[in-house]
């Protein structure tokens, strides 16, 4: 096996997330799968475990909301022409997201297939080239992600239930079972998360149909387990650092607004104030999606450079090769 190859891998998808700014825009769709690696697990779980309620009874009661409104809605006295209309709306809003999800996964596989160009000929991927690879392996990486989201929810809702068993039954017990359901679900997930993201470059690099890629991404999990590991928290850590960041620029972004508050304050006018309100909004709002869209390039082409890295020829632990030099 050869050396750890993580800090070219940082290096180059830095330089490929900053030279190839018309990917940002794949990376502001592909955002909405979560991020790829732990970091979109451990948001989904510590969100369970703060949350207070079960996550299937938070879901339950949207459904009973969402039944409700349409109960609701079918009772009141509407002419013909309305009930047109907001049948067009929902049929709207259900395109929308379909078509939100189409564009997401096409634009996860953009991205694994431009990381691999840049990685294999050493050149700028062709976006439009991208776009289509992503189109031509939909369904396999549709599938892998709702394989993961899958999971990633049933282990959501029992951490979140462990959590409302143990403020119910506060005792020595209830806590180490939680702390014992919460580190198996992180674990569990861990592996999941790898596993998505090995497979979704099998789909797309390798061109394997999904059956194999599943089986290829654990048996590649299976001889890089500690290096997946070691991966995935140096993501989460520059996934902090991009989130202290982009907190940062919000802030800078939104000081004219606080000088338009200000202002209107001293002046009772209170359209200076919600102009102030608007332009800080939307310019902060323009930030946290850049800085996404270029973090969310960064993340899939670091994961994918060493994918392939594990996949041809091997990488060895960092940790053990540490410990390897110690032990000399």
């Amino acid at each position: 096996m050869k050396i750890p190859l993580y800090r070219q891998a940082i290096i180059h998808s830095w330089k490929l997330a900053w030279e190839h700014k018309i990917l940002w825009v794949f990376g502001m769709f592909a955002v909405f799968l979560g991020q790829m690696g732990i970091l979109d697990l451990l948001t989904k779980v510590g969100f369970a475990t703060t949350m207070g309620r079960p996550l299937h009874v938070v879901w339950l009661e949207w459904a009973n909301f969402i039944k409700d409104l349409i109960l609701g809605v079918r009772d009141l006295p509407l002419a013909l022409d309305a009930w047109f209309w907001m049948l067009s709306l929902a049929l709207i809003l259900l395109g929308f997201g379909l078509f939100l999800i189409f564009v997401s996964v096409v634009c996860q596989g953009a991205l694994v297939k431009a990381a691999a160009v840049s990685t294999k000929h050493k050149k700028l991927p062709n976006a439009g080239e991208e776009w289509h690879v992503g189109v031509n392996h939909f369904w396999r990486l549709f599938f892998v992600n709702l394989f993961k989201k899958v999971i990633f929810c049933f282990l959501a809702m029992s951490v979140s239930w462990l959590a409302v068993k143990t403020i119910l039954d506060f005792s020595v017990v209830s806590i180490l079972v939680f702390l014992l359901g919460f580190v198996l679900a992180t674990l569990i997930g861990m592996v999941i998360s790898f596993l998505s993201i090995y497979a979704a470059g099998y789909v797309v690099v390798e061109e394997f149909g999904l059956k194999k890629a599943l089986t290829s991404s654990w048996q590649l999990f299976i001889n890089h387990w500690l290096v997946s590991i070691e991966v995935g928290l140096i993501v989460v850590v520059l996934n902090l650092l991009a989130g202290i960041l982009a907190i940062f620029l919000v802030l800078i972004v939104f000081i004219p607004t606080l000088i338009t508050w200000a202002l209107a304050a001293t002046s009772y006018n209170m359209g200076l104030w919600v102009a102030g309100l608007m332009v800080g909004t939307m310019l902060s709002t323009f930030i946290v999606i850049v800085v996404g869209g270029f973090f969310t390039v960064f993340n899939i082409s670091v994961w994918t450079c060493l994918f392939m890295a594990m996949h041809k020829v091997g990488i060895k632990s960092r940790i053990l090769s540490w410990f390897g030099h110690a032990s000399k």
